[in-house]
This record gives structure tokens, sequence and C-alpha cells, in this order.
């Protein structure tokens, strides 16, 4: 039998595309509406690219106090945590909401979105200002990005994301920015209080029955 220095070479001439591709993918944290996470991946393929132990299957927390069944890549590693939730959750396949959370995690969105970017940074990458919601209640800072360039996005899915500010809310004399209002993203009041990116997701409409 060839010796294993002899036999690797030989492996990666046979399946280049595949190493390169998959190697690529997984030092990038890249995470858009095509690739592993186009409308046709399934958890098993999620397995085949991530590993059987970094590819998880599990209950995740939603607001008031929901649970709800999803693929969790790097469950344990909060900076590489990813959660997606199935349309055929039966069969895990077709993905309907897949949720980026935590400021330090690595995975880079469209446009190259980050958690943890100013809402500044979102705007610009939106083409023009959009709304959020007011803090202090179940849907705190969730933007809204009709007519800009979040709205949909190559590959057919929707951006949504949540803003946050140091302190949980904004001091008594800017308390028109609590509860049910929406604010406008360049409101100059609001960026002195430095609203940053903390969750956003990539929504896919129901697939279709024709």
């Amino acid at each position: 039998m060839p010796p294993l220095r002899t036999i690797l070479p030989l492996l990666l001439v046979a399946f280049p595309a595949q190493a390169h591709e998959t190697d690529a993918r997984r030092s990038q944290y890249v995470v858009e509406c095509r690739a592993e996470f186009a409308p046709s991946t399934s958890h098993a393929r999620l397995v085949k690219l991530y590993g059987a132990k970094n590819v998880t299957f599990a209950g995740v927390n939603r607001p008031e106090g929901e649970i709800v069944k999803a693929t969790v890549l790097f469950a344990k590693d909060a900076s590489r945590r990813l959660e997606i939730e199935w349309h055929d959750e039966k069969k895990r396949r077709l993905p309907s909401v897949i949720t980026v959370f935590g400021e330090q995690n690595k995975w880079t969105g469209p446009l190259g979105i980050k958690n943890g970017m100013a809402i500044q940074d979102i705007e610009q990458r939106a083409g023009r200002p959009f709304k959020i919601n007011g803090f202090g209640f179940d849907v705190a800072g969730a933007g809204h990005f009709d007519e800009t360039k979040l709205e949909k996005l190559p590959g057919g899915c929707f951006f949504n994301a949540y803003f946050d500010i140091e302190g949980g809310l904004p001091p008594q004399h800017l308390e028109r920015f609590v509860g049910d209002v929406e604010i406008s993203s360049d409101d100059p009041d609001l960026l002195t209080l430095k609203p940053k990116l903390w969750i956003y997701t990539l929504t896919y409409p129901p697939p279709s029955t024709d």
C-alpha cells in the first residue's frame, strides 16, 4: 500500500473543486440566499458540508417564550452559531428562517452585513433611511426595510433585523423612542444612542404549490 503522503496529493487532485469550495465557505462564514443556504438546501446537506458534530437539530428560543425546532450550526460556539428553521420540518428541508444573533457572531450576511454594525452602516447598505420600532417592548428595535435594497435579496429571501442600544432603554429625555412607535434610522437623536445590529434573519417565503 502506498504511503499516506503519496495518497493525499492524489485525493486533492481528484476532488479539487469540492475541497476548495468547502474550505473557503467554512473560513468565510458567509450566509446569503445561495450556496449551502439556497432555498433548496437541507439539514442533510449542511451535515455533509460542516460535519455531523457541528450540525444539530434542537428546540431554540423565540420571542414570548416560544420554542421552535431548528437545525443549529456550531451550537456550542456563540461566535459561529447559526439557526435554520424549515418549511418542511419533518424532512428538514426548504429553509424558512435563518437566524444570526450576537454582536460577536462571525457570520457575514448579504452586502457584508454583520452583527455589531452601527445603524448608519446598515442604512448605507440599504441605500436609504428606513424605520425601526421603538424600544422597550416585544418587537423592540425591529427594522422595516420596505423600498430599500434590503427589501428583497438576490436568491429570493428577505432581510429582517433588530437593533439594540446600550443600557436597554433611551434616557428620560428621549422617551419618545420607547413603545409602539416607528423611528427613522437617520433621526439625529436616535443616532446619539448609537444603535447596533444584534440579530438579523434571512426569510424565505413558502415554496410554491403549483
